[in-house]
């Protein structure tokens, strides 16, 4: 339990819900912010919401940069990994600098809190950003077909990977790529696909092709029959001479023969 981590949360402009879930974390952590992994069902028991809920409020405040998530990597090593419950880190520079205002430095380099009149030293702990990029989202953006609004794009796979796994995001944007249904001008936006969950869609429907689409198919299909028309023609006439080529000439004497006939 960390009283002052709790402390600040309270004085932050969190939204109720997202306070309340954000306090359950603190008070399982330490003063770093760190080894902090109640499980979905106790946040939800002590915020008084639904497990639902807590999820919602999770990925806010891993996309608003208070909180990292590590799926399945707390509780004890002996427990099993898909019975492991999440870890999360509290970013304490972004959670005290929502919290503190009027800050200005004296002398001595101790920093002077006006809303408190306390001193407290600067700590040693780098700036580390609030959202961390998986390297697999590149992988994403550069296989999934419309290439729009990349930063939405991003927050949105980051909130997809809290329900599914990165293979089968992309898995699902390969398919959707290549599915012989999917029309340029109607393709999704990014954003849109990954918030409505599209990497399990199945293939998409057949669709009634248009008067010109139409008049282009058979124009190709003719096109096709006419240069295998040509084709056997060709080959026709090459075995035709290869035929003559090889064939013996008919003997002399039986040519008159056949003259006199």
């Amino acid at each position: 339990m960390s009283i002052r981590l709790m402390s600040d949360v309270w004085r932050t402009n969190l939204p109720t819900t997202e306070k309340m879930v954000l306090l359950v974390i603190a008070d399982h952590a330490n003063d770093e912010g760190t080894q902090s992994y109640p499980s979905q069902a106790t946040i939800a028991e002590k915020a008084s919401i639904s497990i639902r809920t807590v999820q919602r409020c999770v990925n806010t405040l891993v996309l608003e940069g208070y909180i990292r998530m590590f799926k399945h990597s707390g509780g004890s090593a002996n427990c099993r990994e898909d019975r492991r419950p999440h870890l999360y880190q509290i970013n304490i520079n972004k959670l005290r600098g929502d919290t503190v205002t009027g800050r200005q430095d004296d002398a001595d380099g101790a920093t002077l809190t006006t809303s408190t009149g306390r001193h407290s030293r600067p700590k040693n702990h780098p700036l580390e950003p609030s959202i961390e990029t998986p390297s697999s989202f590149d992988d994403f953006w550069n296989v999934y077909p419309r290439k729009v609004g990349k930063q939405a794009a991003m927050k949105a796979y980051l909130k997809a990977m809290q329900i599914a796994k990165s293979e089968e995001i992309i898995a699902g944007a390969i398919r959707y790529a290549n599915d012989p249904n999917r029309v340029d001008a109607f393709t999704a936006h990014p954003t849109t696909w990954l918030n409505a969950g599209r990497w399990n869609d199945p293939a998409l429907p057949a669709r009634i092709k248009t008067g010109d689409e139409k008049r282009a198919e058979e124009k190709r299909i003719a096109e096709e029959r006419r240069q295998r028309e040509i084709e056997e023609t060709l080959r026709w006439q090459k075995e035709r001479e290869e035929q003559e080529r090889k064939a013996v000439p008919m003997p002399e004497e039986l040519r008159k023969l056949l003259r006199s006939l």
